[in-house]
């Protein structure tokens, strides 16, 4: 299963929320062996543009429900909630069976 977890950060956060993900995926290698990706839209929303944010999306590849049950504990741990706008939003998603011969 991929996960993606996608939130808004206003500009005059970026660094520090930047380093806040860093310390999330410290925590997601040592805890899980899990290698986090952090990416942000290329084409920013007419909110994310009115607002002074950005939606950064953090990607996690081949996880299991634990890991994902445990991400928003680490989140906490990290401090990075301190530096977004609302909420952060969790989708996962898992590879389609090949179609039948």
């Amino acid at each position: 299963m991929d996960c993606y977890v996608y939130y808004r950060v206003a500009s005059h956060n970026a660094d520090a929320a930047h380093r806040a993900v860093a310390q999330v995926f410290a925590l997601t290698a040592a805890r899980f062996g899990v290698a986090g990706h952090l990416q942000w839209r290329a084409d920013a929303s007419a909110h994310d543009t009115a607002a002074g944010t950005a939606t950064w999306m953090e990607r996690y590849d081949g996880v299991d429900p634990a890991f994902v049950a445990a991400l928003p504990r680490l989140a906490a741990e990290s401090g990075l909630m301190a530096f977004i706008d609302g909420e952060r939003h969790t989708e996962c998603f898992v590879d389609t069976p090949p179609p039948c011969a």
